[in-house]
């Protein structure tokens, strides 16, 4: 069998079923190879960290009489929300999402049975976005649970304190932490009473209780999650807790490699736990934007891949080896959140952008893009920052967020 006997025709399938073939000329695809350098005086050590999707950058052609109908069913298709199944003519079969700009040109004068779509596909996995058959929310809740369990037995396998200078060694740093994540935490906690109430007695309980406490890793580990953890769901702006959170990740990730494995444990308990957290924050927090909730879901993964970076580092750099029971239900936990708020998202407001061409008063914009004003100037006003002078009349050339 000859090349020219293996290439199929081409068709795009949408997340609705409907499936259209198309012409092609010429083909093309590619992925990025990721890696990171290291630099050293032997070399340059190169980590192969993975491989994008494909990307598939089509001409697609539709030809005779009808050819304006299938564009328009295009159209259609490439508008639908999900996944599409893509059948390359070179190749095989992939999971793709239409990815940047789409383009249909009608070239009425010079070729007018003919319509040509540029498009390009991505490849896309799931894995990211799981879809739950249970209450979203509820199913993410019941992953951080699995994950406390399980990074609470992972610390007490890993941490080594059977001497009395292990165990004073691993005390001290574990104290230093402790201590950052309380007053780091406290400005969240303190916000809401019964959220300060039970995140004190926590701090009080394990700082009481450390000496005993080193000696049972898997309770101190339990008890430090819980910590961790109960600021995130105080009734407080997402933004702030998001960020106290990240700031925390930030400084326990700052050192890079740890020469100490028990240090790195440490760490490792507390950046992972603090991910988890996050995830906790958005999983009750009430988004009212499509962005705000995108925005979230993007911080979770981007997040976790630099945890995941740091994390495979350390245990490289210590010649550890990673048993994954934790790391796999920090994953499953990040998963699903993403999944969550990508598919809250599609029922939330999008966000506009405006410029003025005049002054106005915040009255007559809100009436104008909203409808309304008395249910909606508080949130205008806060959305666009508005202050001081621009309460009362915006001025022109003042860019507006709206929501739609």
């Amino acid at each position: 069998m000859a090349w020219q006997d293996r290439i199929k025709n081409g068709a795009i399938t949408g997340p609705s079923g409907t499936r259209i073939q198309f012409d092609y000329e010429n083909l093309s695809s590619g992925f990025d190879k990721n890696a990171s350098a290291f630099e050293f005086q032997q070399g340059t050590y190169v980590q192969n960290i993975g491989n994008s999707g494909r990307r598939f950058p089509l001409r697609m052609f539709f030809w005779g009489d009808d050819c304006d109908l299938l564009a328009d069913e295009l159209y259609r298709v490439l508008s639908e929300t999900g996944v599409w199944l893509l059948e390359f003519p070179i190749g095989g079969t992939y999971d793709v999402v239409p990815y940047g700009p789409i383009k249909r040109m009608d070239n009425l004068t010079t070729a007018a049975n003919q319509v040509v779509f540029e498009v390009e596909f991505w490849e896309t996995i799931g894995v990211l976005y799981p879809q739950s058959q249970r209450d979203p929310s509820s199913e993410v809740i019941a992953s951080v649970d699995e994950y406390n369990a399980a990074t609470s037995e992972k610390f007490s396998e890993d941490v080594d304190v059977e001497t009395t200078l292990e165990q004073v060694t691993a005390k001290n740093k574990y104290q230093a932490v402790l201590d950052a994540t309380s007053q780091g935490l406290g400005v969240v906690a303190d916000t809401q009473d019964d959220v300060k109430q039970q995140f004190n007695q926590i701090v009080d309980s394990v700082n009481q209780s450390i000496d005993v406490l080193i000696e049972d890793p898997t309770l101190l580990a339990l008890q430090t999650v819980l910590l961790i953890q109960s600021p995130a769901r105080a009734v407080t702006n997402i933004n702030t807790r998001l960020s106290v959170y990240s700031n925390l990740i930030a400084e326990v990730i700052a050192p890079g490699l740890y020469a100490d494995p028990n240090e790195f444990f440490i760490a490792d308990l507390y950046a992972s736990t603090y991910l988890t957290a996050q995830v906790i924050a958005v999983v009750n927090n009430t988004f009212s934007t499509k962005t705000r909730a995108l925005s979230a879901a993007t911080l979770l993964l981007d997040t976790l891949q630099e945890v995941i970076v740091w994390r495979d580092d350390n245990y490289e750099s210590l010649s550890l080896i990673d048993t994954g029971e934790s790391y796999q239900k920090l994953l499953e936990s990040v998963a699903l959140a993403a999944g969550f708020l990508v598919q809250i998202s599609f029922s939330l407001k999008q966000e506009r952008v405006i410029t003025t061409d005049r002054s106005r008063s915040i009255i007559d914009l809100t009436a104008e893009l909203y409808g309304e004003v008395d249910a909606q100037l508080d949130f205008f006003i806060a959305s666009n920052n508005l202050t001081g002078s621009e309460i009362l009349e915006v001025p022109k050339g003042r860019q507006i967020v709206y929501y739609v």
